[in-house]
């Protein structure tokens, strides 16, 4: 027994030799696929704990209500951003949609999207973690009902074109 172990042992390192090479690390992208990529500019270390984020009002492309704390980037300028929205209950953003790419993760509270328009459209309801990305151009909407905080990544300047002008709060007329 001792003997087969010892056979055993010294074929091992043999046996892993033989095996099949680890997989290479992934080639970089061609040329024309980075012309595709977003731009990422070199960036200063970040870390936040979230008691550290400093909050203020949303832009005002938002309804009133609505928080916004910046973690990385401008998202008023080209390059990548990362911003956070805390929204109270029952907030509700009316369809719209944006040049770029826009990422989605729910961090706290519920997050509803109301994707698309027509045949396509649908509705999804995310809970702490979830995450969504809507292409560029993608009508949708959003809402909270007991309200909450989402992550917004993209590639900048971020801008919300609302489908119907009489939504956009920037435009629309006060109230009397």
């Amino acid at each position: 027994m001792k003997n087969r172990l010892l056979l055993l042992a010294a074929a091992l390192p043999a046996a892993l030799l033989a095996a099949e090479p680890p997989m290479a690390p992934n080639p970089m992208p061609a040329p024309d696929q980075m012309a595709a990529m977003p731009a990422q500019p070199m960036s200063s270390h970040v870390m936040y704990d979230a008691a550290q984020l400093q909050w203020g009002d949303a832009p005002p492309a938002l309804e009133k209500g609505a928080q916004m704390a910046v973690l990385s980037g401008d998202p008023g300028k080209s390059g990548w951003f990362v911003v956070r929205l805390k929204t109270p209950s029952g907030y509700k953003v009316a369809p719209h949609w944006h040049p770029t790419d826009e990422r989605v993760t729910v961090i706290q509270g519920d997050f509803s999207l109301h994707m698309g328009a027509g045949a396509s459209a649908h509705d999804h309801t995310f809970a702490a973690g979830g995450y969504a990305v809507l292409p560029a151009r993608m009508q949708h909407a959003a809402s909270t009902q007991g309200g909450g905080i989402v992550q917004v990544e993209g590639n900048g300047p971020f801008v919300i074109n609302y489908v119907d002008l009489r939504d956009d709060p920037r435009v629309r007329a006060p109230a009397r």
